[in-house]
């Protein structure tokens, strides 16, 4: 997921005047880091250090963005697992890091769900399924048709093995119990150059990347993940309209501490947070990204865990995707 730099310099460039509320008397009395679990540069790192700035100017304190990538997320998590629980380590984790990943690979180090102190949701993203601009299919159904008739002939790309758009295709080829050849690349930018150049038959990614792309005619949506339809691709329909019943699935991104981190401090956290993605400017800024906000409970956002890691521990096993 990539963010052009001239709209990442214009969002964050853009001052963020939020009512500074009272909350924990002490707290922070020093800097914060958050950990980002991947590199710097994209769309996920771009709404960690929007928020972050926007916390930084609420709170009056510090609030550094720390780029830990590597391993699928898994590093950065351990990174915050392994942290000592005062509220001053938080992770940016998410689908990915939290639900993904525990069931992934089976030597860890850490537990998506007993390892953190979940603070609040942040903001989600749906897939959108998109095929080259010279490729023959215009409709999911035209896709599957295909699929079924040459079993295992189609191919599609993802940004690696074990990733989210990697997992959610595998989701939606048991939806419609079809098969196609996995071609992993190093990241979506090169899956995304594969699609365009031909060499892959379909590939599914956050709206971030693509729109560009769409916009430009150099690739073609057949549907959107979400339960409705994007803004932005209003004439795309949703998988439920293209025919899977009950189909849904979403990018999210949430902040955690590490497991034993003050309750107060986290109820602190969350109240800031909250405040801050209410925020009709960060609100914009992030639907600049294709982020949609989100805000919870702490008790919100572990419900969510527990239910996306039970989703996704399905869908792995099914598919039968291991990682060490």
């Amino acid at each position: 997921m990539r963010i052009s730099h001239a709209l990442a310099a214009a969002v964050l460039s853009t001052p963020v005047a939020i009512a500074a509320p009272a909350f924990a008397a002490d707290y922070p009395s020093r800097p914060v880091s958050i950990v980002v679990p991947y590199a710097p540069g994209g769309a996920t790192d771009f709404s960690a250090r929007l928020v972050a700035q926007a916390l930084q100017k609420q709170s009056g304190g510090t609030f550094i963005v720390e780029n830990v990538p590597g391993a699928g997320t898994t590093i950065g998590a351990g990174k915050v697992a392994r942290a000592v629980p005062d509220g001053y380590t938080l992770l940016w984790g998410g689908l990915s890091s939290n639900a993904m990943a525990p069931n992934l690979y089976s030597k860890l180090g850490f537990d998506g769900i007993k390892s953190f102190e979940p603070i609040s949701m942040i903001a989600t993203q749906p897939y959108v399924l998109i095929v080259g601009a010279g490729s023959p299919y215009r409709t999911l159904a035209e896709l599957t048709a295909k699929a079924k008739a040459a079993p295992g002939k189609l191919n599609f790309a993802s940004p690696g093995e074990g990733s989210s758009p990697h997992l959610t295709t595998e989701m939606i080829l048991k939806a419609t119990n079809i098969s196609a050849q996995h071609v992993p690349y190093k990241g979506a930018a090169p899956a995304m150059t594969a699609l365009i150049a031909g060499d892959v038959d379909f590939f599914v990614d956050t709206p971030t990347a693509p729109l560009p792309m769409i916009k430009a005619g150099r690739v073609r949506p057949l549907a959107v993940t979400s339960a409705q339809r994007l803004p932005e691709l209003p004439d795309v329909p949703t998988m439920q309209e293209a025919g899977l019943a009950g189909f849904e699935a979403s990018a999210w991104f949430a902040l955690f501490a590490p497991r034993g981190a003050p309750a107060d401090v986290v109820a602190a956290l969350n109240k800031m947070v909250n405040t801050v993605l209410k925020d009709p400017a960060v609100v914009a800024r992030m639907s600049q990204a294709s982020f949609n906000v989100a805000p919870s409970t702490p008790t919100e956002l572990a419900d969510t865990v527990k239910s996306e890691s039970a989703k996704w521990g399905k869908i792995i096993k099914d598919r039968n995707i291991r990682l060490e």
